[in-house]
């Protein structure tokens, strides 16, 4: 019987025997498939309840294994299952998990048809389960996920949830990835997805081989042990995936208002937990949760309660509230400067910073403890979450004028800043063509010897195209010879790997953003419409940047330094307009009187 096995079923269990035995069991012995085919293992991970004295009385049509364990967790119990398998293909199945009669059957057929793969089928709430608050939440959020599964027709990795039961994958592949890691006290099941994904797996979403939980778990349970393990998880997962990073649930830090941080940070730092104070209202609104209106009232309280123990835990894992800021909460200005020189006649308006005010600027940045750091400097703290200081700021030059190496640059060293320069590799050494054709006056650019010497005294050097075309009007072929062109150009001027790049006048579209996505690690717009701070969630190729204007006050670049733009910029254009407005009346009227 051994050798014709096709398929083992692992449930793993803890205490929960009643459902177990009265209704995962029974649907798991009445599947339309053969029961010399299929074996069941059972693996009892340190239960108190009887369990294994219930199962060992069963006398069940198929094979049933049953193994017993200290309790080490559901990753441990599923390894323990897979150590066992006899199965060609493992279906994983939760110990409150209600499988169709030909849950089994589909399982085998989509993976006869698709080759090895991972199959996951859907799950819904169960008829019967007790109503609570959280199975109401848990309703909402099926429907949600798998909504979106069928819409988009299937698992987008890494940013979607992966859900283990009622899956399976041949026993080989789980093997060679070598299983659920112990170590992760949540979503076991994401992090083994994510592995075989990265490996090249494939996924397909079946929706037609459904099963249902019954869901029994009381509200209180997920409010504080779930919410403990889940906060630690997410910061233990980023760190051991960061590709992750960007999905996580601490990815909004950096987008959270100001009032919004500092109610988190109050939550971090209270000696006791204050989700004491909302167990006794969540509580009366599981007794009464039949009443729509205290269903909804009770979920929103459950998931303010989760928020809080979840942050408290995920402070604690990365060491304290500060870690955890500079972990997943930082923000980044990027303040976006051209010519930093003398200004000439005939230059384009705007574009150029006098010397003096872009050194008073440098030391009032320093003085406020703003430390300017380089572009692989962010790609690094996205991938990772570490190398940032306190208080980053990111500055950054575009066209690379000559001006800068005598201007500018020195400048940026003296104070120990690092930033930015963006090179139009087909000008090296020239002058901007580019504003010449539209009546500027030339500008001298870097030259091969001035790049090279600055690229070692903590200047970074980005691509900027090779001829400063706009990209969005450019053939495929055209568009590839500008950015990667301009990208192999400076690689092979510095002699190492260019990361960044800058959109020539801020323009881009879809098929320009996908070219620089195939060739660069992130890439900065220059749009006076799109400001702000950037941070984790913030698209890498489409990262924000505030132009520095020639008139700007220490006030001005403080609001640029702050919030990623320059409000004073509306109020004062609010306040002239008004005063042309009077002006006008005052003149008509006096006009009229006269």
């Amino acid at each position: 019987m051994t050798a014709s096995l096709k398929l083992s079923v692992v449930v793993p269990t803890h205490n929960r025997r009643d459902v177990l035995i009265s209704r995962t069991l029974p649907a798991i012995f009445d599947q339309d498939f053969p029961a010399d085919e299929y074996e069941v293992i059972v693996v009892v991970d340190g239960s108190t309840d009887g369990t294994t004295e219930a199962l060992r009385e069963l006398r069940p049509p198929c094979e049933l294994r049953i193994f017993e364990q200290p309790n080490r967790g559901p990753s441990a119990a599923r390894n323990t299952g897979i150590t066992a398998a006899r199965g060609e293909l493992v279906l994983f199945l939760d110990d409150d998990i209600i499988c169709s009669p030909d849950l089994f059957r589909r399982h085998l057929e989509a993976h006869a048809d698709s080759g090895p793969a991972v199959v996951h089928g859907s799950i819904s709430l169960a008829p019967g389960t007790p109503a609570s608050i959280l199975g109401y939440a848990n309703e909402t959020w099926y429907q949600e996920y798998y909504g979106r599964l069928d819409s988009q027709n299937g698992l987008k990795w890494p940013e979607d949830v992966y859900l283990i039961s009622n899956s399976s994958l041949p026993r080989a592949t789980l093997v060679a990835c070598g299983g659920f890691d112990e170590h992760m006290p949540a979503k076991e099941d994401y992090e083994l997805g994510l592995r075989l994904w990265k490996m090249g797996v494939r996924f397909r979403y079946l929706p037609s081989a459904m099963a249902c939980e019954l869901f029994v778990k009381p509200s209180g349970h997920s409010l504080h042990k779930d919410g403990e393990i889940y906060g630690r998880t997410e910061v233990l997962l980023c760190r051991k995936h960061p590709e992750y990073r960007p999905h996580s649930e601490l990815a909004g830090w950096g987008k959270m208002g100001r009032w919004k941080r500092l109610r988190q940070r109050i939550y971090v730092r209270l000696p006791v937990s204050p989700v004491g104070l909302l167990t006794a209202p969540i509580w009366a609104c599981d007794k009464l949760c039949r009443f729509p209106s205290l269903q909804r009232a009770g979920h929103r309280l459950l998931g303010m309660g989760r928020g809080i123990v979840e942050v408290r835990s995920a402070a604690k894992e990365a060491g304290s509230w500060r870690a955890l800021q500079s972990e997943f909460g930082m923000r980044l200005p990027v303040l976006l400067y051209h010519h930093v020189g003398p200004l000439r006649p005939g230059t384009v308006l705007g574009l150029t910073v006098s010397p003096q005010r872009f050194e008073s600027q440098v030391r009032w940045l320093a003085r406020r403890g703003y430390t300017g750091i380089r572009p692989s400097d962010w790609v690094r703290w996205c991938r990772e979450g570490k190398g940032l200081p306190d208080k980053p700021v990111l500055l950054t030059f575009d066209d690379g004028y000559a001006d800068l190496a005598e201007y500018a640059l020195p400048v940026l060293r003296r104070h120990g800043f690092g930033a930015g320069v963006f090179i139009v590799t087909g000008q090296v050494g020239g002058t901007n063509a580019w504003d010449e054709a539209r009546g500027s006056a030339p500008h001298r650019l870097l030259t091969r010897e001035q790049i090279r010497y600055w690229a070692t005294q903590g200047i970074e050097f980005g691509a900027h195209s090779r001829t400063h075309a706009d990209l969005t009007t450019l053939s495929a072929k055209e568009l590839a010879e500008e950015v990667m062109g301009s990208r192999d150009d400076l690689a092979a001027l510095l002699g190492s790997r260019v990361a960044s790049f800058a959109y020539p006048y801020g323009f881009y579209n879809q098929a320009v953003g996908e070219c620089v996505r195939g060739a660069f690690d992130l890439a900065f717009i220059a749009d006076d419409k799109r400001e702000g701070l950037n941070h984790l969630l913030t698209d890498p190729y489409l990262l924000l940047r505030t132009m520095v204007q020639s008139n700007d006050s220490l006030l001005d670049l403080e609001c640029r330094a702050r919030w990623g733009y320059n409000p004073l910029l509306n109020l004062r254009a609010r306040l002239r307009l008004r005063s042309r407005l009077k002006h006008a009346a005052r003149f008509v009227f006096g006009r009229d009187r006269r």
